[in-house]
């Protein structure tokens, strides 16, 4: 995918809606040349530093979502109206109104009925706002448990399901590595191996002996399960791919959901890490091999 149609892509979802799950039927259609694994991984990206970029100003005006959530209004309603997806929103009024950290947030999400309590406590907002009616403080409990597992059950951009299915693919696609490796010989330590060593911040594999992949040396590879645009490759990833190569010398980083063609091309020609959105055939894959010392 060139740059400029990446872009397009990008210009499209910063138009719609921060808690708008895009129509990828639609946006396949008009982009038929990518992948709908490679949308859904931009979507995802976008999705994620909007989140980001928003949650300061939704942390600190949760007063106000709060009053709203309490006179009634439904929480998807609070969550359109303000612009933020509904589990990101129910995490914050859960911090906010049972006086729960962000942690204690995170373990109420994920299991509502086991971490709701069935009175809210007396000195958080909740509790405050029901001191003279314990019978109401119980059906907003209530009510908490049963809108979190709404939201967790229809939230498609910042669930936990997403978080969960985006660990799972990550890990698969490292099973996928070390096969490809082993399937042609390579000989390699894994990342646990490494962090079992003492290793600090270590790519998913270090390879026992260096490969050439299309003429550049390769000591190590990074798997990634998402697409690689500017933001992802430049701002956050050349921070930690250089400590790779300050350790380990030149590597290599496979984005399986695809790579921005330009980011691909300057790889190929300059610099110690290669990009590449799959891993090389056998053909572009040359092994070095020990000469025994006569």
């Amino acid at each position: 995918m060139r740059l400029a149609e990446y872009e397009s892509i990008r210009a499209h979802l910063l138009s719609l809606p921060c808690a708008r799950y895009p129509d990828m039927d639609a946006l396949k259609a008009a982009h038929p040349g990518v992948s709908l694994d490679a949308l859904v991984s931009i979507c995802a990206q976008e999705s994620s530093r909007r989140i980001k970029a928003h949650h300061g100003r939704h942390a600190r005006a949760i007063s106000d979502h709060a009053r709203r959530y309490l006179a009634g209004e439904d929480i998807f309603d609070v969550a359109h109206a303000v612009d933020f997806p509904p589990c990101q929103l129910m995490r914050l009024l859960v911090e906010h109104l049972l006086g729960v950290g962000h942690k204690a947030a995170g373990a109420l999400i994920r299991d509502p009925h086991g971490r709701v309590p069935i009175h809210p406590p007396p000195e958080s907002p909740a509790g405050a706002h029901h001191a003279d009616d314990p019978v109401a403080g119980a059906a907003l409990c209530e009510r908490i448990r049963f809108d979190v597992e709404r939201c967790v059950a229809w939230d498609h951009v910042a669930s936990p399901a997403v978080d969960a299915s985006r660990h799972s693919a990550g890990r698969e696609y490292e099973d996928l590595l070390e096969e490809k490796l082993n399937a042609l010989g390579v000989p390699f330590v894994s990342e646990g191996s490494l962090r079992a060593e003492g290793h600090a911040k270590t790519p998913d594999v270090k390879l026992e002996l260096p490969i050439a992949v299309r003429g550049r040396v390769v000591n190590w590879i990074d798997s990634k399960a998402s697409f690689c645009d500017p933001i992802v490759h430049y701002e956050r990833g050349a921070e930690q791919f250089q400590g790779y190569v300050d350790r380990f010398g030149p590597g290599m980083v496979v984005y399986w959901l695809g790579v921005v063609d330009e980011i691909a091309e300057e790889s190929e020609s300059r610099g110690d890490v290669l990009v590449v959105d799959d891993f090389p055939d056998e053909s572009e894959v040359t092994k070095l091999k020990l000469t025994p010392r006569v």
